[in-house]
């Protein structure tokens, strides 16, 4: 089984700075031209299913990879991006100011961290793999399924900590770009990260686009 797991575009509060978490954001211009892009470089050519978080910003996104491929989007609310409670709509400028010891654990010791009303990373951890083990097991029959899941930045990399057994202190030293591509393998229940964090196709649409004047 193949596993194809994607952030979602860029959103408005991507670009303004504003932290999201479980805040409903979709898409900017850019993000569903990111998620276009990506929809026709999509390095899969065969999908059999594709899930996402039930956030606006990564079902969009999920939307239109299912689209070129004719399917509908599957919803796991277990793939929702981590809650920062009363962090959201803020941006780490102004948390500095007013919680200076907060956002250096955020960065230095995340696993540590108990964001005000908002998770915990190992409570992210938790249901990020109770989602995914979900929809590898509505696929058990058909070793070689291959499948789309849109989700998060931080969930991603809860989950790519979780599979390579890397402290949930190092979760920032994984990347996650807006329309990051990660592909999984599964083979009897052990999981192989063969890609991590490829925009590809986005490099890929600027050559061809520069291709286009010559």
């Amino acid at each position: 089984m193949k596993i194809m797991l994607v952030r979602h575009g860029e959103t408005y509060w991507n670009a303004s700075g504003k932290i999201q978490g479980r805040s409903d954001i979709e898409l900017s211009p850019t993000g569903i031209e990111q998620a276009k892009i990506l929809a026709e470089f999509c390095p899969f050519e065969k999908v059999d299913a594709v899930y996402s978080s039930d956030l606006k910003r990564a079902k969009m996104t999920a939307e239109i990879l299912a689209e070129k491929f004719g399917l509908s989007v599957q919803l796991v609310p277990e793939l929702r991006e981590v809650s920062f409670g009363d962090w959201e709509g803020n941006n780490f400028d102004n948390l500095q100011k007013t919680e200076p010891e907060n956002v250096e654990k955020f960065f230095k010791r995340p696993d540590e961290l108990k964001i005000p009303n908002g998770e915990t990373f190992a409570e992210l951890q938790a249901r990020a793999m109770v989602g995914l083990k979900k929809i590898i097991a509505a696929h058990a029959n058909d070793e070689n399924s291959q499948i789309i899941i849109g989700a998060h930045g931080a969930i991603n990399r809860a989950i790519l900590c979780a599979i390579l057994d890397i402290p949930l202190r190092k979760i920032w030293a994984i990347s996650q770009f807006n329309t990051a591509v990660n592909i999984l393998r599964v083979d009897d229940g052990a999981f192989t990260v063969d890609l991590v964090n490829s925009t590809a196709h986005l490099e890929r649409a600027q050559f061809v686009s520069r291709q286009s004047w010559s």
